[in-house]
């Protein structure tokens, strides 16, 4: 991914640090919530640090949930490439039970002192965020104030979500951001975990969304943070949509990437007549493979697979971390096109429109900013929500963004951009969805309509 990070300093006042003392070892349930999975189904997933999972218990009925994952000792991630490595250590053990269907209606369940919500038939308030954690990153040599809430302000777009009561929960991708040791002497990250174990999937966002993922089901999105050579292994235990035991990240045969770093796109209902199509573009990030490869085979399978979802329902939106219509930030505002490995391939697919016809809109992360494109010509309303809380530089100028052509024949019409770290609230109106984007105190930043591929702001 192309970072967009600032070398944070220490030199913040010292109220405002909020250095973590040592952490005893974790004991009983975790964290529990409701995800979206492929089939599409709905599941319940845990974290405990007890012998044995968790019993799910509702009005009528109760189930025993099963490991997904124990814990264990996992080498360093293969083909990761920070200056300092070391093994990953997984001290929690992740749970599963299917949405319990009998008896019908069942409208929450318990499992220990959490109560979860059933997943709504037409979900009508979907909160989006991503690329929330903290980066600590030794190779860019960027460092975040995690210590502190200011620089660090996930906490804040957390307490702003839960506020505005969505009905699901869609974050866009990168969860994980601390794989490097902050660096002695620097207050405003002293004392947090790094590497790819639970401690650190705790720290940047088990810990602080332990209240969120308990408020209402989620749906989640790979981000290129957790391909096998990063958080993957992470990711593939708690996260991943295909239910069971959790996948492994195998070694990639030449030309080839890893069976881990592939999960089939799947659709999520949101109504009789709309659904999101989620795909993982997580290890493609910016590099396009190779024609004759059978990576580029595997990638264009997942595209006809995600254009056969779209002809199941009349509108679909289509949700992954990478977006091919959209900018990156400059110093200066300059529009530049954000690169993503995947736009050759949804090119070889839709040469025109990039997306089947079914798809009016997409929503991505990736690029550390707010971004609303709508488009004369015939090409999908593009949303970037990724200023959760991750580090961000550069702007993007609007008027001058509106004169660009993100891929030929794509012309512009809408063009809204922000840097505040915040989130988005999308709520469905009779004619679409009504976009509203927030900063992380909860003041509005932009409102906007969507209906089909039509967006005005």
């Amino acid at each position: 991914m192309k970072h967009l990070t600032l070398l944070v300093l220490p030199v913040l006042a010292a109220c405002a640090l909020q250095t973590p003392s040592s952490t005893p070892p974790a004991t009983g349930l975790q964290q529990a919530w409701v995800q979206a999975a492929a089939g599409p189904s709905w599941v319940v997933r845990t974290l405990t640090a007890d012998a044995s999972c968790p019993t799910l218990r509702w009005a009528g009925g109760s189930a025993s949930m099963q490991q997904r994952s124990a814990p264990g000792l996992e080498p360093p991630p293969s083909g990761n490439k920070e200056p300092q490595r070391k093994a990953t250590t997984f001290t929690l053990s992740a749970c599963e039970a299917p949405w319990p269907t009998l008896p019908a209606g069942v409208s929450s369940v318990q499992v220990g002192d959490l109560a979860l919500q059933a997943p709504a038939a037409e979900p009508r308030r979907i909160v989006v965020i991503g690329d929330t954690g903290c980066r600590l990153k030794a190779s860019d040599h960027a460092y975040q104030g995690c210590n502190d809430a200011l620089d660090w302000p996930f906490l804040r777009v957390l307490a702003r979500a839960l506020a505005l009561k969505p009905d699901l929960v869609v974050h866009v991708g990168d969860y994980h951001y601390r794989e490097s040791p902050c660096p002695a002497g620097m207050a405003v990250c002293a004392g947090s975990p790094w590497g790819y174990g639970d401690d650190t999937w705790q720290a940047d966002f088990f810990q602080p969304a332990k209240a969120l993922l308990a408020a209402a089901p989620w749906v989640f999105v790979r981000g290129n943070h957790e391909a096998c050579s990063r958080a993957g292994q992470g990711w593939l235990r708690y996260l991943d949509a295909e239910t069971g035991p959790a996948r492994a990240c195998t070694p990639a045969a030449p030309g080839d990437v890893s069976d881990g770093d592939f999960t089939a796109p799947f659709a999520v209902p949101l109504s009789p007549r709309s659904q999101l199509i989620v795909f993982d573009s997580a290890e493609i990030g910016s590099r396009t493979p190779r024609r004759d490869s059978p990576a580029w085979t595997r990638w264009r399978q997942q595209l006809d697979r995600v254009a056969e979802l779209s002809a199941r329902s009349t509108q679909s939106i289509f949700v992954s971390h990478h977006p091919s219509l959209a900018f990156s930030p400059t110093p200066d505002g300059s529009p530049s096109t954000a690169r993503s490995g995947l736009t050759p391939l949804l090119q070889d697919t839709e040469p025109q429109r990039l997306f089947p016809a079914g798809v009016q809109a997409t929503v991505h992360g990736h690029i550390h900013m707010h971004q609303a494109l709508g488009f004369s010509s015939n090409h999908p309303i593009t949303l970037v929500i990724g200023n959760g809380g991750s580090a961000a530089s550069g702007h993007v100028d609007a008027a001058a963004a509106l004169t660009a052509e993100l891929v030929p024949g794509a012309r512009l019409e809408t063009v809204q951009a922000h840097t505040e770290f915040g989130l988005s609230l999308l709520t469905a109106t009779p004619a679409g969805w009504q976009l509203q984007a927030f900063n992380a105190l909860g003041q509005p930043l932009s409102t906007c309509t969507l209906a089909g591929q039509t967006l005005r702001c």
